[in-house]
């Protein structure tokens, strides 16, 4: 199981910046290639000069890679800008809705120019439609997701499982990266920054103080601990706290975890006393396939 999550873990930093969709989210709003015919509602996709257009102010993500803009850079500049932004018309010029690494990408080859939905987004949507760009797309940190999340919820008066059932994501898997926001500002920059991944943060919650995470977090990075033995070092110095909760719960958590950012999907991992299953979710016949391409990809 060890070389399994060694393998998947490899998986995700090879394609971490090319996120496919989850489940169908964007696929409404944006068409799978550039057309001239109206999208709907008088809405059409234009050719945007790129410095009428400003970042978005619901953004989620903290942090743009840049070599990751390069690269898609460099692809747009062999073959275009194939999938079009999203922007909401203002009194002065554009907000970007989504696509804000395809227009860096452009202003960063000095294009004048992107092809461009232009949409009348209420600020009440603008954050919502921004985070699932990211998720989809992008990939965002731990931390950005779960802060995204904590300001849907508080913003929306939404529960856990009506935004669950919004951005396409396991209840379960919300309420973890949301613990996460209960972490000391260090270890959140830890797993910002991927020296901690979601099974240690998961384990260094289960300690009563922060004296003790910051203790199990030091000993994680000058260690290297995998998530099994950091679960059992927290164990050890919550005992009571644990009593109830069987040790492999953490480790599969962060396999279904892994698996779900890995697949874009719903992911549940349902365990017997001997095997168990893996059930991951799809909407519709090209979600399956695209769940399929995932899964098969070398």
């Amino acid at each position: 199981m060890s070389a399994f999550i060694e393998k998947l873990k490899q998986m995700d930093d090879k394609d971490s910046h090319k996120r496919r969709a989850l489940g169908r989210g964007l696929d409404a709003l944006i068409p799978k290639r550039p057309e001239t015919a109206p999208l709907g509602d008088g809405e059409r996709i234009e050719n945007i000069p790129v410095d009428q257009i400003s970042p978005s102010r619901f953004q989620p993500r903290y942090v743009f890679n840049e070599e990751s803009i390069k690269e898609l850079a460099s692809s747009i500049r062999e073959k275009g800008v194939i999938q079009p932004i999203i922007v909401a018309r203002k009194r002065e010029g554009f907000e970007l809705v989504a696509g804000e690494r395809r227009w860096r990408a452009v202003k960063s080859l000095g294009l004048a120019q992107i092809p461009a939905i232009v949409k009348v987004v209420r600020d009440s949507d603008a954050l919502e439609l921004a985070l699932i760009e990211n998720i989809q797309r992008e990939n965002l940190n731990p931390i950005e997701e779960a802060s995204a999340y904590d300001r849907l919820m508080r913003e929306h008066a939404l529960t856990q499982e009506s935004l669950s059932q919004r951005v396409g994501k396991n209840r379960s898997s919300i309420a973890n990266f949301l613990r996460l926001l209960k972490l000391p500002d260090e270890i959140k920059d830890d797993i910002a920054d991927g020296r901690l991944t979601m099974g240690h943060a998961k384990a260094i919650l289960g300690l009563e103080s922060d004296d003790e995470r910051y203790r199990l977090r030091d000993q994680i990075l000058s260690s290297g601990l995998n998530v099994r033995d950091v679960e059992e070092r927290s164990r050890a110095a919550s005992p009571k706290k644990h009593k109830a909760t069987p040790a492999k719960d953490v480790f599969m958590e962060d396999v279904r975890v892994r698996l779900e950012r890995r697949l874009g999907s719903k992911v549940d991992i349902k365990q017997r006393a001997k095997g168990g299953q893996i059930i991951i979710s799809y909407s519709d016949l090209d979600d399956f396939n695209r769940v399929i391409e995932a899964i098969t990809k070398e």
